[in-house]
């Protein structure tokens, strides 16, 4: 897991985020992003560590959107249309570091159980899957 981990925030130091690792937050505490600030806070003592990567992907998805705190606060369907642009943020970076590193499952069910991808978005996975292995 630290191998994904490092390969996300070294994607983020490229793109000039700032990351805040903290172990101050209670283990139920999210990790968010700040993009008016530039910047990524993850919590290190996060309950479930298996679910890190995926977190600090979402979270760069955040930023890679240019999402603004005062649209996600604004109305159920900006926050759910937010969320789910940062989540294949987040599927799209996985997959390309499972592609940039040799790391390929056999199918999208493995891709999701190794990093902890939500059960919730199993469709999306499914698709963004068969486009970049043409299944």
């Amino acid at each position: 897991m630290n191998e994904v981990i490092t390969y996300l925030l070294n994607f983020a130091f490229d793109h000039g985020f700032e990351i805040v690792w903290t172990n101050q937050l209670k283990s139920s505490a999210p990790s968010c992003a700040i993009p008016k600030n530039n910047k990524i806070i993850i919590n290190g003592q996060w309950k479930n560590k298996d679910e890190l990567p995926f977190q600090i992907a979402h979270e760069i998805g955040h930023m890679l959107n240019k999402d603004e705190g005062v649209l996600y606060y604004s109305s159920y369907s900006s926050h759910s249309k937010i969320e789910a642009d940062a989540d294949n943020r987040a599927i799209d970076l996985l997959i390309d570091y499972c592609v940039s590193n040799g790391k390929e499952t056999e199918n999208y069910s493995d891709f999701m159980y190794y990093y902890s991808v939500p059960l919730r978005l199993e469709e999306n996975v499914k698709r963004r899957y068969a486009i970049y292995f043409n299944n």
